[in-house]
């Protein structure tokens, strides 16, 4: 069982973090902590490109 640092507020450090998909070279797909994170564009809204301004 490995042993984790104890961590206190304010504290610094670097998570490992993996790419899982590229496109157009920005990572748009990531995994970290056991998650799965996408990139999601402002200009998006539930996968149709801007849908709200028509």
């Amino acid at each position: 069982m490995p042993r984790y640092k104890l961590r206190c507020r304010g504290d610094k450090y670097r998570p490992v973090i993996k790419v899982l998909k590229v496109k157009n070279g920005v990572p748009t797909k990531v995994t970290f902590n056991g998650q799965v994170y996408a990139l999601v564009h402002s200009d998006h809204i539930n996968g149709r490109k801007n849908y709200a301004s028509k």
